[in-house]
């Protein structure tokens, strides 16, 4: 990470071509950004949205060469990308998956070439990617599969609350037996590092429970005494400052988001409801682990409502700032 850097350069993707992503790239771009924004996408049909949406919109090719500058409200600097078929909102094409994937390729390697400070993307729809790439979970796991790095750390955030995953994208009946005491010691040791590389010397990590009332002594499972408990003990013994395992219906009160730093919930629909139900349109995904920032928003492609022009840009605003933040050393409050 360059904290040197005057006018920090983030790179921008368009997920989801016949979602809501184009449409807020656009919007976005009438906004005012300590930052130089640069967009990875097909700017004809960017230009040709701009003009549905009767929004200016100037594209100016990146010169990677030249110093980084301020963003211009109604322009944006791109890296051009065709799609290979005709949009047509609100409707998959598995054609235009394949460059929505190498959207996905190109922007990771600029970033692990430090071309730019920080990476922030749009909703992409795993079904239609899975039909040109099987393997392809979502970008947490593209990243640090491209990154080389065998473990990374999902966390969504919004206004004073924080909330790590230890397991993302799995099924209901999966998660008991990939929880180890392992996994929770490289997860929690993540976000311990990644914290403090943004100014926080000891961070406090609380972390949940599996089972209602963290198991109730074993009476509603076993997974909290014998695994993840064990954990946050060797954790604590090497100097992590980590509490639990926690009920989560009662973790997440006003007093305890006080209380802590970051929450380590162990399944997807566990944490993320809270966060998106307190902040929702003000929230960013952050990837903690990778070799650079990455940050995206907190709502999917919303192929329904892709040809209304009512999609909020809020989230994505939200990203671009949190990224920009940590692109200067600084972990937003």
């Amino acid at each position: 990470m360059n904290t040197n850097t005057i006018v920090p350069r983030i790179l921008l993707t368009i997920g989801e071509p016949a979602g809501i992503g184009p449409e807020l790239i656009i919007k976005l771009a009438q906004c005012e950004f300590n930052a130089q924004l640069v967009v990875i996408g097909d700017g004809e049909y960017l230009k040709t949205l701009s003009k549905c949406l009767n929004l200016p919109l100037s594209l100016i090719p990146i010169d990677w060469s030249a110093p980084s500058v301020q963003h211009q409200t109604s322009s944006l600097y791109f890296v051009d990308l065709p799609f290979k078929e005709t949009v047509k909102l609100g409707e998959l094409s598995k054609v235009n998956a394949v460059t929505v994937l190498d959207s996905l390729h190109k922007a990771s390697k600029l970033a692990l070439q430090q071309q730019v400070q920080a990476l922030v993307t749009a909703p992409v729809h795993k079904a239609n990617i899975n039909q040109i790439e099987p393997s392809f979970l979502g970008h947490t796991e593209y990243f640090a599969s491209k990154a080389k790095i065998s473990k990374v750390v999902m966390m969504l955030a919004t206004d004073k609350l924080r909330m790590a995953l230890a397991t993302t994208h799995l099924p209901l009946s999966e998660v008991s037996q990939s929880i180890t005491q392992e996994m929770l010691k490289e997860v929690t040791s993540i976000i311990d590092h990644s914290f403090k590389t943004y100014g926080l010397k000891q961070p406090k990590i609380a972390v949940c429970g599996l089972n209602p009332h963290a198991g109730e002594n074993g009476l509603l499972g076993l997974e909290d005494q014998v695994t993840i408990e064990p954990a946050i003990q060797f954790l604590k013994k090497n100097g992590l400052n980590v509490e639990g395992p926690f009920p989560a219906d009662s973790l997440f009160t006003p007093q305890k988001r006080e209380a802590f730093d970051v929450f380590l919930a162990m399944y997807h629909d566990q944490g993320l409801p809270v966060v998106k139900a307190i902040g929702f349109g003000r929230t960013a995904n952050i990837t903690l682990g990778l070799p650079y920032i990455r940050t995206s928003v907190d709502h999917g492609t919303a192929l329904d409502i892709a040809n209304k022009n009512c999609a909020s840009p809020s989230s994505f605003i939200y990203a671009i700032n949190y990224a920009i933040e940590m692109s200067q050393g600084k972990l937003p409050q």
